[in-house]
């Protein structure tokens, strides 16, 4: 060690080979350079290999060739002595074991950056050999050999060579940082010797932590010791090293816990709280994150008191750690959004039943019911709670202790403090490899009580069930759970994964088979009214998560396309009061019952993104109403302008009674107008929209006037009344219902359109709607209905050819009736 350093300082090197070096004539220096380096390697292999003399040599090769051959040779025969000789100073363990051909081709990487550690160390050989060495050993590792190299002016670089792979590492002793990496492999298939092997994380990354963060507390300004680690998995997996990764609590690539947690390096903060398999032999991993580019929130500045200037409100040095739980190595919930994930998950449903009383949760292999059990005691109709979940460990042992905030109900008036050890839950539980039989028998599920609602947070174990274990089809249980499980007007929300995207595949193919396989066999049931989709973005997952909305009564649909003031009153109405808190600073502050969930939000799940409408238009074959998706660009717009008759397409004659009373108006064609032009498009997309809770207002109103009017002799108050009644007839004439069923939706013309006659024989119509109106019963789930349902249900075109000067004319049912062909 002592003579590289020197020979370091000789040449006048600087750190990490930059320029410098003293002018000299260059081929002599070249001439001089080489012949040192032949001496130097003829000593040592004279050293190395005693047997190597130039008495030998000369005797025994006339050739190059030859002299290479016995250099060669004596290599070979003294392999294992050279790796007994890879330092005297330091304990090496060569007992080498030999390398299984048939281990897989892959391994795992771990990167370890720490900072804040003591500069002498950093800048010593020994001390950093001798903690590579027990951080190999300590780690179940071969260590074959090793070589470290002091620069100058300071810093140490190090490679291990490993039976597995290697270990290496650089210092920067003034900066108190070093940069290591540890790459192992699969030696053997030999289930002993993989045993004395350390999972990486967190082990061996506990190991490297200790051997190499040697604290820097003799400096002026001591930094805290900060470690950024990375791990990925390397090659090309197999079966067996999927089953191992698993088995070690280090999850595979393309994981959630892998892509979330163990892969970023630019990571401020990743604190492990819990890892371990449970009872009921699920995978439960808990991890708290800071990423560097995190801020503090609004409670971080409240909380340290920060103020402004002050620069650690750009940093993540005071940020409130992220929690992320994982199940089987997928992402579950990330507490820093958890209440906007059970939030959207439960009042959408929720609301869209006009008075659950009783709600049954399936959580399944896979699923975290607590958030669940919080959201629903939120609503004051509640009478019964069945939550059945395959893991009792997770729900009444690592929620609480960990996770304690999905279980929290102190602030609902009422309520027990713990959620599930409320009153109205009845906490249930069934083993994994029980699922099937649970799921399978819902006549025994719901014997007792049928539910307005069900929650399954795990359609995937469902249809994993029929295809590997159960007597029944998918079609056949998701029948049980609607026949016997729900109400008549009840209904199932059933969480699917990310949502739809306009670059996915045909929706049997790809990720998503499997939801379309949900989706066909719901369609297809007819307990079935309608089936409506939703997404969130703001869950805490990478992409945004969406849902199915299952109605067993088309009644469902009037509730979830709300408006948002009507939203906002139920809730208001229907949620239990809340208490008051007080945080640490003696503050006091209302609770509010929902953080996330309002009118507004709910008026953005009322309309399905473009992905799911893409998706859904790529079936095979397509559906017909993806042909309406927009209005025909190539088809002609005939529009009316009443008060410009030089702009208008069509001619408006009045009729008029001998007192120059309007009797009736017609509608003529200005310019010939071929088939399937838009008829007054403009005017009818100004349509007024009300619904039967508003003709009901109205009709009671009259009521109302006339009994007032029949109750006073002198009031003549008729007026108002007559005005209502005139105001109905038009709706009635000019009016007709959503194609929509249970939307309880209507559309009045306003405009042009009012001025057409109306005829009650079809044949003499040559209008028709834009959508025909079919025979067939619409689609129970359609993305293109739910997006264009106004435009579906306002707009019309020209039935046949209409001449110039020929009469326009609509048949007065033709938006209810099914197209004349």
């Amino acid at each position: 060690m002592a003579a590289a350093k020197a020979a370091a300082t000789t040449s006048s090197r600087p750190k990490n080979g930059s320029g410098g070096g003293i002018e000299v004539n260059l081929t002599l220096y070249v001439l001089v350079l080489l012949a040192i380096m032949a001496c130097s390697l003829f000593v040592g292999l004279q050293e190395t290999f005693p047997e190597l003399t130039s008495e030998s040599l000369s005797q025994s090769a006339s050739t190059a060739s030859d002299r290479f051959k016995i250099v060669r040779d004596a290599f070979l025969v003294s392999e294992s002595e050279t790796k007994k000789e890879v330092k005297d100073d330091v304990d090496v363990d060569v007992n080498v074991v030999s390398f299984d051909p048939t281990a897989a081709a892959a391994g795992e990487h771990l990167l370890v950056d720490i900072e804040g550690i003591e500069a002498d160390f950093l800048d010593s050989e020994s001390r950093l050999a001798q903690a590579m060495i027990t951080t190999a050993k300590e780690a179940g590792l071969e260590m074959l050999s090793y070589h470290c190299h002091s620069l100058e002016p300071k810093g140490v670089s190090c490679v291990g060579v490993l039976l597995e792979s290697h270990i290496s590492f650089h210092t920067w002793p003034d900066e108190g940082v070093i940069t290591l990496d540890l790459y192992v492999t699969t030696v053997s298939t030999n289930t002993e010797q993989q045993a004395k092997q350390k999972p990486l994380v967190p082990e061996v990354l506990e190991i490297i932590k200790q051997q190499f963060g040697v604290k820097n507390d003799d400096a002026p300004a001591p930094r805290p010791l900060n470690a950024r680690w990375s791990h990925e998995f390397r090659g090309f997996e197999t079966l067996a090293t999927t089953a191992a990764q698993l088995n070690d609590g280090i999850h595979l690539a393309g994981s959630d816990l892998s892509l979330w947690v163990l892969s970023p390096l630019e990571m401020h903060t990743k604190n492990l709280i819990f890892s371990g398999w449970t009872q009921s032999n699920q995978r439960v991993d808990i991890w708290d994150v800071v990423e560097v580019t995190d801020t503090p929130s609004r409670k971080d500045i409240i909380d340290h008191g920060l103020k402004e200037g002050d620069f650690r409100l750009y940093t993540p040095e005071l940020v409130t750690p992220n929690r992320l739980i994982f199940l089987n190595g997928q992402v579950e919930v990330s507490m820093a959004a958890e209440t906007v994930f059970y939030e959207s998950t439960v009042h959408p449903a929720m609301f869209a039943h006009k008075n659950p009383q009783t709600v049954a949760i399936l959580a399944g292999p896979v699923g975290l019911g607590s958030g669940l059990i919080r959201e629903i005691l939120k609503h004051d109709t509640i009478t019964s709670l069945t939550a059945w979940h395959t893991n009792a460990q997770l729900v009444e042992e690592i929620v609480p202790t960990h996770l304690s905030a999905l279980d929290d109900c102190q602030f609902l008036v009422g309520r027990a403090d713990q959620c599930s050890k409320d009153p109205l839950v009845n906490l249930k539980y069934y083993g994994e490899e029980n699922f099937s039989d649970v799921i399978s028998s819902t006549d025994d599920l719901f014997s007792q009580q049928q539910q307005d609602l069900i929650f399954i947070l795990d359609f995937e174990s469902i249809l994993k069930t029929t295809t590997e274990s159960s007597p029944l089809s998918f079609s056949q249980i998701l029948q049980g759970l609607l026949v016997n499980g729900l109400t008549d007007e009840g209904i199932l929300l059933i969480p699917c994964g990310n949502a739809a995207a306009i670059h996915d595949p045909r929706p049997d193919l790809g990720e998503h088979a499997r939801r379309e396989q949900l989706f066909l066999a719901l369609e297809a049931l007819p307990e079935v009214a309608t089936i409506l989709v939703y997404e969130e973005a703001h869950t805490g997952h990478l992409e945004p998560e969406s849902y199915i909305l299952v109605c067993k009564h088309v009644s469902c649909r009037q509730r979830w396309y709300a408006r948002s003031d009507q939203v906002e009153y139920q809730i208001y109405d229907r949620l239990v009061r809340t208490t008051a808190i007080t945080d640490k600073h003696g503050t006091t502050e209302k609770s509010l019952a929902l953080s996330y969930f309002d009118g507004i939000t709910q008026r953005s799940y009322q309309w399905p993104k473009k992905g799911w409408e893409t998706v859904y238009c790529r079936r095979e074959p397509k559906p017909w109403e993806c042909d309406y998706i927009m209005l025909n660009q190539k088809q002609g717009f005939y529009d009316i302008d009443v008060e410009d008759s030089s702009d208008s397409d069509f001619r408006v004659e009045t009729i008029r009674t001998k007192e120059d009373v309007v009797q009736e108006t017609r509608v003529f064609a200005k310019d010939d107008i071929p088939k399937g032009s838009y008829i007054m498009a403009e005017d009818l997309a100004n349509s007024l929209m009300v619904t039967d809770r508003n003709l009901e207002g109205l009709n009671n109103n009259t009521l109302l006037a006339a009994a007032s009017a029949s109750s006073s002799e002198d009031s003549g108050g008729g007026g108002g009344a007559t005005i209502i009644e005139d105001l109905l007839e038009f709706f009635d004439q000019h009016g007709h219902a959503s194609i929509m069923e249970g939307s309880e939706q209507h559309y009045v013309e306003v405009g042009g359109t009012a001025l057409i006659r109306r005829t009650s024989d079809p044949l003499e119509g040559n209008l028709e709607p834009w959508v025909p109106r079919r025979h067939a019963p619409k689609p129970k789930f359609s993305p293109v209905y739910e997006r264009h349902r106004m435009s579906m249900d306002v707009f019309m075109v020209a039935r046949r050819d209409i001449a110039e000067g020929e009469e326009i004319v609509m048949f007065k049912d033709m938006w209810t009736t099914p197209t004349v062909a």
